[in-house]
């Protein structure tokens, strides 16, 4: 026994003390990289100004990216809203921000995440036109109806006037080409968020006198639609943290909307 003692006496003096004292601790893995995409041309949501992102849901998931930096790295990579739907399609991608809940139309996508927020649909035309009746009234002639590119946002009524030829859909590649297309009457309506269309109209206004904004009107409230981060279906064993990402991401989500600090990422409607 004794001959085991001083062998690990030896052995405590030749190592660092910290050896003998306490058991080796592995360092900690590095936090796993995961990319969320994100809408690039949605103010005030989420948009891109020289190449950084900004916007309200930007500000919410950069806090919850925050309270996981431990175990994840979160980057927020800007893309064009139609080419973020086909990276998700084909599996490019693991995340999206931020979707409407379209099961059926979009059965790549799923799950998504905790509502980040309810937006409000609606048509904003120019005077003279009005999508409030269809399909039972006819117009004299097809409308013509702006919508950003990858966008679903109609209601059965319009979509069955789409089938009837009562209204042509232009999809367009962003909330200010709409505007300014409707402001010049190459579109007869503009369908999209509120908040959103608001502050486009109030911002193309102020950016050009050409572009006149006194002859369009808020026509219907097509819907309201919670905004959310839309994950992929499937593919675990190409994003085998997926579905801890995903429970960890939304536990996150909650901490920070129900925090102080969420009211002050509510948006306000724009004065006039």
């Amino acid at each position: 026994m004794n001959v085991f003692r001083y062998v690990f006496i030896w052995y405590c003096l030749i190592l660092p003390f910290d050896n003998c004292a306490t058991p080796h601790k592995p360092e900690l893995a590095a936090p796993i990289a995961v990319t969320i995409l994100v809408d690039d041309a949605y103010p005030p949501y989420s948009y891109q100004i020289d190449g950084e992102l900004y916007g309200i849901y930007v500000d919410i998931v950069k806090q919850a990216a925050r309270i996981l930096s431990k175990e994840y790295s979160i980057t927020l990579q800007a893309i064009p809203w139609k080419r973020g739907l086909s990276s998700m399609e084909s599996a490019e991608a693991m995340a999206l921000m931020p979707p409407y809940i379209h099961i059926k139309k979009r059965p790549y996508i799923w799950p998504y995440s905790v509502p980040l927020q309810e937006e409000v649909v609606v048509a904003f035309c120019n005077k003279g036109f009005t999508l409030k009746k269809l399909p039972h009234i006819k117009p004299e002639q097809a409308i013509n109806v702006g919508i950003n590119a990858g966008y679903m946002i109609l209601d059965e009524d319009l979509m069955e006037a789409q089938k009837l030829g009562l209204i042509k859909l232009w999809e367009n590649k962003s909330t200010s080409s709409n505007i300014e297309k409707l402001s010049r009457g190459r579109i007869d309506c503009y369908v999209n968020d509120r908040l959103s269309t608001l502050l486009g109209i109030n911002k193309a206004s102020f950016a050009s006198a050409q572009l006149s904004s006194g002859n369009i009107i808020e026509d219907k409230v097509i819907m309201r639609r919670t905004a959310h981060i839309g994950y992929l279906k499937g593919f675990e064993g190409k994003y085998p943290h997926k579905q801890h990402f995903i429970l960890q991401m939304d536990n996150a989500l909650r901490q920070v909307l129900q925090s102080d600090t969420a009211e002050e990422l509510r948006p306000q409607s724009p004065s006039k």
